[in-house]
């Protein structure tokens, strides 16, 4: 696997990662569009649930989707994104002082390996630096690929795709955080016991992974955020991580996006999971008096 490629998967673990769980709470309307006005705002603004391991090329299918994204004077995202994103995330992703064949058993090692092998027909030894986290979203996001892979060389993440053509088009875009919150979130409160306690629990129900990977993409294209939810309230997170990994974070983006939305109409492109739950962004608008109401896709 060359470093480009190695980059990628390591720039699809920064955003995928957290999309592994989801909030329990009342059931979401089913839709993945949503349209933000009233209270203060001049213009509506649109909330998009993005499915990190899909590309533009879907994107491009959602004819609603694209078009209101075109109209949209600012593009946000979870974080900003540029050439050093890789690197970042590469040096974030290192083990200190131990390495994966160190944190778990050998026949543990030995199951985890033969299924990177089989996925992508790469070495698990190439990986063993980087903590459990990054190697357990590697082996999500090469299934993803291998059977539901993307379309052209020119497909990228939806997330990156709608920051670059922003930029392309001369429109502002902007972050919601920067990335090391996003990289605290997901490797900083995690021992590496924990994490290797995560990757090993993944492996070992390998075939469930894989029925819950088709299920998720089936649910997402449906647009179906309230068994989305549930399907993700299933993984191993405990409440309090749930509330670092996304409740928290919600709540400190509520702190920007009024100023964003009342500046002029965005476009806001984030995790599909950040959206549902009594403390999704959905609920959040809402309860601060905004208008938010579901749209087509198509």
């Amino acid at each position: 696997m060359n470093i480009k490629k190695v980059s990628l998967l390591l720039f699809i673990v920064s955003l995928s990662g957290v999309e592994c769980v989801a909030q329990p709470g009342k059931e979401s309307e089913n839709s993945i569009f949503w349209q933000v006005s009233g209270k203060d705002l001049k213009e509506p603004s649109y909330l998009f649930g993005t499915f990190h391991l899909l590309g533009n090329v879907y994107v491009d299918s959602l004819p609603n989707v694209s078009s209101t994204f075109k109209k949209c004077k600012t593009v946000v995202g979870e974080m900003l994104m540029d050439s050093t994103l890789a690197m970042k995330i590469l040096m974030a992703s290192q083990l200190k002082g131990t390495s994966i064949d160190k944190l778990i058993t050998p026949q543990q090692y030995k199951q985890t390996a033969d299924w990177l092998k089989e996925l992508s027909g790469h070495d698990l030894k190439m990986f063993n630096n980087l903590n459990p986290i990054t190697i357990q979203v590697l082996l999500m996001t090469v299934m993803q690929q291998k059977y539901y892979p993307m379309n052209s060389a020119n497909d990228m993440p939806m997330d990156l795709y709608f920051q670059k053509e922003a930029r392309r088009t001369q429109r502002k875009v902007i972050g919601l955080e920067p990335l090391e919150v996003q990289l605290k979130a997901l490797f900083g409160q995690f021992s590496y016991e924990r994490q290797a306690e995560m990757l090993v629990e993944f492996v070992s129900e390998k075939e469930k992974a894989h029925r819950e990977m088709v299920l998720m993409n089936k649910l997402y294209r449906e647009g179906r955020l309230d068994q989305l939810q549930e399907l993700m309230s299933k993984q191993t997170y405990t409440k309090e991580e749930t509330m670092i990994l996304l409740d928290n974070r919600n709540r400190e983006w509520m702190n920007k996006l009024p100023q964003i939305m009342r500046e002029q109409s965005a476009f806001i492109a984030v995790g599909a999971l950040h959206l549902s739950g009594p403390n999704g962004l959905i609920n959040l608008l809402k309860a601060s008096g905004y208008t938010v109401k579901p749209m087509r896709v198509k």
